[in-house]
């Protein structure tokens, strides 16, 4: 549920993306930004020295240059936000508008003022009705910056695995060998696999260079997180049990799962009532057209598929938009 303000603000979030990371003025492996889950891991960096000082992160902002240009404000400014809540930290970078609707800037993180994550907003501000500083766009979701991880994952991530479909060795992929992408179960905890063997296919989610290949690895990414969340869910709804005519929850990550994406599945519902509406559905052999559908925005919400291809096509827009000028 997005906030109420007593003045117009921006209908769109802020896109913000950390483009490079500095440490000691010397670059660190692009492997240790994770756009998709927006996590920087920062912990043992190779610096030549025991311990690092200070990191300088290169970040970027965007909002839709129209909505912004036919709105009602002046004065319009755009600012990282880095804070720690442990120990109080709380410092704001003016960026630099880059073009209408976009920023660029630098931020410091001293590493003696940071414990475990600290997070970092992008907001804007500008003057409305005469006065001035009124926030009116922000990020949806921080990122991440983590002092404690060497690889930028989120707690309880999923495990991916890269795989070739099309190898003897793994014969029970081979009957998927044109898929992209498969959610395998037969170990228990399901394993994310994905298919090296399609050209091109690992170069653009791992190593995307080109401002072309990070928006296809953006569109990827969001539709293998959207039909994961699909496959799990229906997963660990099929595994619930029916004791004495009632649900009961499952465990591990099937609850977990389930407790997620059940309030967008039934929003009108509590917990429990949607579990109950969910397992009565399947043991009477329902139709499930309509559940799946439900499901399938749930996931798209978990995914944040909307705000993703949202984001996309804008920075296609601008991208057009530049060749146009030249």
């Amino acid at each position: 549920m997005r906030t109420a303000f007593p003045y117009p603000v921006l209908s769109s979030d802020v896109n913000l993306r950390v483009e490079k990371v500095f440490v000691e003025n010397k670059p660190v492996p692009i492997s240790r930004v994770n756009d998709r889950d927006q996590i920087v891991a920062l912990d043992d960096l190779d610096t030549g020295t025991k311990g690092w000082a200070e990191v300088r992160l290169n970040v970027s902002a965007s909002v839709d240059a129209r909505e912004l240009r036919g709105g009602p404000w002046i004065g319009i400014s755009c600012m990282a936000v880095l804070t720690n809540r442990k120990t109080k930290v709380h410092q704001a970078f003016e960026l630099r508008e880059r073009e209408p609707g976009s920023w660029v800037g630098e931020i410091e993180i001293h590493r003696l003022e940071h414990v475990e994550r600290s997070q970092i907003n992008a907001q804007i501000v500008a003057e409305y009705d005469g006065v001035p500083g009124r926030l009116i766009g922000f990020t949806a979701l921080p990122w991440q910056v983590d002092f404690e991880s060497r690889r930028p994952v989120e707690e309880r991530s999923l495990k991916m695995k890269w795989l070739d479909f099309d190898d003897p060795s793994n014969d029970h992929l081979k009957e998927f060998k044109e898929s992209p992408w498969l959610l395998d179960f037969e170990g228990g905890e399901p394993v994310l696999c994905l298919n090296s063997s399609l050209d091109g296919f690992r170069g653009v989610l791992e190593n995307a260079a080109t401002q072309e290949q990070k928006l296809v690895r953006e569109v990827l990414s969001s539709q293998i997180a959207s039909e994961t969340w699909i496959s799990l869910f229906n997963s660990a709804a099929y595994n619930c049990e029916v004791v004495e005519g009632e649900p009961v929850w499952p465990s591990g990550w099937q609850a977990d799962v389930l407790r997620k994406m059940l309030p967008d599945v039934f929003p009108a519902m509590g917990a429990d009532e949607a579990l109950s509406m969910l397992v009565e559905a399947r043991i009477n052999g329902e139709d499930g057209t309509n559940i799946q559908r439900l499901v399938a925005h749930a996931a798209g919400i978990q995914s944040r598929k909307s705000r993703k291809i949202t984001t996309t096509l804008r920075d296609l827009r601008r991208m057009a938009n530049q060749k146009g000028d030249k």
